[in-house]
């Protein structure tokens, strides 16, 4: 599993390109946009709800 740093370091430097580039800036937003509709916003939810749930009622290995 990438440590924090390399992805930090990744999101970094695909930000700092996306700042400089402004087609693939414009073509990124628009593709976000696309995909943030509120049904997803709402799948995603409801999949991150199911997900806390099914962890927080697992027993502990204690």
């Amino acid at each position: 599993m990438p440590s924090n740093k390399m992805i930090g370091t990744v999101v970094i430097g695909a930000a700092a390109y996306l700042m400089r580039n402004k087609k693939t800036r414009e073509k990124t937003m628009s593709q976000i946009k696309s995909l943030a509709t509120p049904e997803n916003i709402d799948k995603v939810k409801s999949q991150l709800q199911f997900l806390t749930k099914s962890k927080s009622n697992k027993p502990s290995a204690h």
